[in-house]
């Protein structure tokens, strides 16, 4: 894949199509910059307003080898079926992806930031201004590390042997609590592990950047996620 090919995404509604498509156009001249040049540009469907779709610009990222760039990605950066149906796309198809007014978001975090969006009501979890910092810092060193490990061959981070095997004695206090955040947290760790996180230690610090509190509201530990996954093994 070519990391200096991108094929744009716009949108605008009809009024002010425009305006806004130069708007947009000027933004990702300057986000290009010397970072590569446009194989295609793709202007949305603006009749399609529940989530646009990006499948003729997706097919010309895998036609030319190019990462798909989305102008705005605007009120869908919230909406968590369509965060994780676009990651898993991606990841489908093998592509990269940037969005410029969400610069965390990329083919790796998606799926995650949709499992975070879900788990933030269950677990009354309030998106202060510091922990969307935090994610946004996190997300955007997950995605360097993640792409520096594929650039290198070592894309795939080994399980240490008494990890997989889970040989741990599980404690019964707070059974029931304990089983109820394990099948909440179940859809994000699924999310974690498909961007490649694989380690317990790896998987315990990603949950904690991510400001989501264990069952006894306090920090993840190795310990704690190999519980949690034994758990959730049990019921399949």
């Amino acid at each position: 894949m070519s990391s200096d090919l991108f094929v744009s995404y716009l949108r605008s509604a009809q009024a002010d199509a425009e305006d806004v498509l130069a708007l947009q156009r000027a933004a990702i001249a300057r986000h290009l910059g010397r970072r590569g040049r446009l194989a295609a540009e793709i202007i949305g469907d603006t009749a399609c307003a529940v989530e646009p779709d990006l499948s003729e610009a997706m097919s010309l990222c895998h036609r030319h080898g190019a990462t798909l760039l989305m102008a705005e990605l605007g009120i869908w950066g919230d909406e968590s079926a369509f965060l994780r149906k676009l990651g898993y796309e991606l990841r489908h198809l093998n592509l990269r992806f940037v969005a410029l007014d969400r610069p965390e978001a990329s083919e790796l975090t998606l799926g995650i930031m949709a499992a975070v969006t879900e788990a933030e009501e269950r677990f009354d979890v309030i998106r202060t201004p510091e922990i969307v910092a935090r994610r946004r810092d996190f997300y955007a060193r997950f995605t360097a590390e993640r792409r520096k490990c594929a650039a290198t061959g070592s894309g795939h981070m080994s399980v240490r042997r008494s990890e997989t095997r889970f040989q741990i004695e599980d404690q019964r206090s707070g059974t029931s609590r304990s089983w109820e955040r394990a099948l909440d947290v179940a859809p994000l760790l699924t999310e974690i592990r498909a961007a490649g996180v694989e380690t317990l230690e790896q998987v315990a610090h990603t949950l904690n950047a991510l400001g989501i509190p264990s069952a006894r509201g306090n920090r993840w530990y190795p310990m704690q996620v190999a519980r949690v996954t034994k758990r959730l093994a049990a019921v399949g």
